[in-house]
C-alpha cells in the first residue's frame, strides 16, 4: 500500500524532492558573484530576483499574512501566485564564514477571495538563494536553486521547516554544507515518512536529493497487539571521509514490512548511501 501511494504522489509531483532539469544552464559563480544587495529585506531580495514580475495582491489566510509577501505574474487568472519570504537560515560555510540561505516559496491563491489553494496534492515551488556578507556591507550571492526546484510540498504549502533545517546543517562532503531532514504524510490510517538531502555548494546550483526511507507507522488501523501493526523508525549518520561527498549510514529499527508487504519482522540493520554527482542521486 505505501509503494501505491508513494507512487501516485511522484506521479502528481506533490510530495517528492525533485533533481535538477535536463535542461539546467551551466552553473557560472563568476557570474552568480556579481548580484549584490545592500540587505537581506524582502523588499532588496525581490527587487534583485523578480523586478517586473510583482503586482499587489489580496491574501486571506493568517499565516500567509505573517510573512512579508507579493504578488507574482498577471492578474486575471483564477489562481495566482504569491511569493512569500521564509525566515533567513545563517549557517557557517565550509570554511566557517556566516552564509545566508534565503528562501522564497511560491504559492498560489484564488482571486476571488485570496484564499490558498490547498488540496492534497496541491503543490508549491520555491527558490533559494544563499548570500555571504562583504566587507563594504553589501550582500553577495553565492549560488542558488536550479531552475525550477520542486520541494516536497502538499496541501499548497512546501514543506520546508526552517528549524529543521537550521540545526542539522552539517558538512556533507569536502567542501560542501548541506542539511538532512525528513518529511512525510498520512493517509487511511498510514503514517510514511523519507528523508531529503539539501546540498548547498558554492560551485553549483543548489538542490534537494531523495536519500531513502525514514519510517513508518500503520497505527491508525491496527492496535499495536495486532499481528498485522507496524512501526519502524530510521537514524542518520554523515560519514566524514576525504571525498567531495559523504557517505550518509541509515539505520533502521523496529517492525518493519518487506518491500512486498507479504511479512512483518522487526529489524535492526545499517545501509550507506552514496552521492553520485553524474546522475545527481543518491545511491
Amino acid at each position: 500500500m505505501k509503494k501505491l501511494l508513494l507512487s501516485i504522489a511522484i506521479g502528481l509531483g506533490s510530495l517528492t524532492a525533485t533533481s535538477a532539469m535536463a535542461a539546467t544552464p551551466a552553473f557560472s559563480a563568476q557570474k552568480i558573484a556579481q548580484v549584490k544587495v545592500p540587505d537581506l529585506s524582502f523588499k532588496q531580495i525581490m527587487r534583485a530576483f523578480y523586478s517586473g514580475q510583482m503586482t499587489n495582491i489580496f491574501v486571506n489566510d493568517t499565516e500567509i499574512e505573517s510573512m512579508p509577501y507579493i504578488g507574482l505574474g498577471d492578474k486575471g487568472d483564477e489562481e495566482q501566485t504569491v511569493a512569500v519570504m521564509h525566515p533567513i537560515i545563517i549557517y557557517p560555510s565550509s570554511t566557517g564564514d556566516p552564509h545566508y540561505l534565503v528562501v522564497i516559496e511560491k504559492l498560489k491563491v484564488y482571486a476571488d477571495n485570496g484564499s490558498l489553494v490547498s488540496c492534497h496534492i496541491c503543490s508549491a515551488k520555491a527558490d533559494l538563494y544563499t548570500f555571504k556578507h562583504l566587507n563594504n556591507g553589501q550582500y553577495q550571492l553565492v549560488s542558488k536553486s536550479v531552475p525550477d526546484l520542486k520541494l516536497s510540498s502538499s496541501w499548497g504549502r512546501i514543506q520546508f521547516d526552517t528549524k529543521e533545517i537550521e540545526n542539522s546543517i552539517q558538512l556533507l562532503g569536502k567542501d560542501i554544507m548541506g542539511s538532512i531532514f525528513s518529511n512525510g504524510y498520512t493517509s487511511t490510517g498510514t503514517s510514511e515518512s523519507w528523508w531529503e538531502v539539501l546540498h548547498l555548494p558554492e560551485n553549483n546550483y543548489i538542490n534537494v536529493y531523495s536519500l531513502g526511507d525514514a519510517g513508518g507507522d500503520n497505527s491508525g488501523n491496527y492496535e499495536e497487539t495486532s499481528p498485522l501493526h507496524y512501526s519502524y523508525e530510521s537514524t542518520y549518520q554523515v560519514l566524514p571521509q576525504n571525498s567531495d561527498y559523504y557517505p550518509i549510514k541509515l539505520t533502521y529499527i523496529g517492525d518493519k514490512p518487506t518491500d512486498d508487504y507479504e511479512r512483518i519482522q522487526f529489524v535492526n540493520y545499517s545501509i550507506i548511501k552514496k552521492f553520485n554527482p553524474a546522475k545527481k542521486e543518491y545511491y
